[in-house]
């Protein structure tokens, strides 16, 4: 038994489902393509005896704490890859994998890069406005806010956020950086908050923060690029498991689901013979939700929702 990583004290969301649709063989090869602090890659491990199971993780302080725990990164079946998931198809040919049981994409932040002050990803800190996911990426959120125009600012506020008063922030964003320099996520998190006069029980600052984070780490591109590569790797009888935390997300997954699975007339997931299926089947009619006691235990998994294809023949 592999022990638990509890690097700030992150819960890996819709673990039972995760596994129930896996459904995880001894003698499988496993992508966990968003490792993070190794709760769900942890579950996989202990249900493999001579199978795989490669991890991406592209943040390499997660990586760092995953290699501390020997008894899980030592494990035999175990690879860890510090890179981005949208080098997905690169890694796969490089180990000769030409097929693959299950992919699991948990797209969330893990608790303990949120609690990361150094990262700039949480808006409750006070922090550089970084929020890169690997030292690699070039463009940190600072840049985006103090050099970005106008438009461009606002676009990137509208179409990665959807912040409806994306313009305001953007103008009210220009007007005290001509002033001062923005650095800390405080100082925006200060100008965002003067844009919305009346209280809300969601933080004002939640939407500008994950399309900085967005556009930084360049997500929805990578995640496209990801789930096309995974799709065509899928064995017979495989599955591919995404969890997602806000709609831009979910919007690409449920498209490229239904993109391979057009023309498909849905049918419980029972495993039952049925001629009219096609080759790629939409198990998730609609996406499944953490359960309420789920939520009240683990609050952060409130906004989650979980999609799942599988490769009939």
């Amino acid at each position: 038994m592999f022990s638990f990583l509890e690097t700030g004290k992150h819960i890996p969301v819709m673990l039972e489902e995760t596994l129930y649709y896996l459904e995880v063989k001894e003698n499988g090869i496993y992508v966990d393509c968003t490792l993070g602090n190794g709760g769900h890659s942890q579950a996989i491990l202990e249900k493999i005896k001579t199978g795989e199971l490669i991890a991406f993780e592209w943040d390499e302080k997660s990586i760092e704490l995953i290699q501390e725990n020997k008894s899980f990164s030592a494990a035999p079946q175990l690879k860890l890859i510090n890179d981005n998931f949208a080098n997905l198809e690169k890694h796969l040919e490089e180990q000769s994998i030409k097929e693959v049981n299950g992919f699991l994409f948990d797209l969330g932040l893990s608790s303990s890069q949120l609690a990361q002050e150094s990262r700039g990803f949480s808006y409750r800190l006070n922090s550089p406005l970084d929020m890169r996911m690997s030292k690699k990426i070039k463009l940190k959120a600072e840049e985006i806010i103090n050099n970005y125009n106008l438009k461009k600012l606002a676009d990137v506020f509208y179409h990665y956020g959807e912040e409806k008063k994306a313009r305001i922030i953007a103008r009210k964003i220009c007007h005290y950086r001509a002033k001062e320099k923005i650095t800390t996520t405080q100082q925006l998190v200060s100008i965002i908050a003067s844009c919305f006069p009346h209280k809300s029980n969601k933080h004002p600052a939640r939407r500008v923060f994950q399309a900085l984070r967005i556009a930084v780490n360049q997500e929805l591109i990578n995640l496209t690029c990801a789930l096309e590569t995974a799709v065509q790797y899928l064995s017979i009888n495989g599955i591919i498991v995404v969890i997602s935390y806000h709609s831009l997300e979910d919007r690409i997954v449920k498209q490229i689901f239904k993109k391979y699975a057009k023309n498909y007339c849905f049918v419980e997931f029972d495993k039952k013979s049925n001629p009219d299926l096609k080759k790629f089947q939409i198990i998730t009619k609609k996406p499944l939700t953490p359960s309420p006691a789920e939520i009240a235990h683990n609050h952060r998994s409130r906004s989650a929702k979980m999609r799942v294809l599988k490769r009939n023949f």
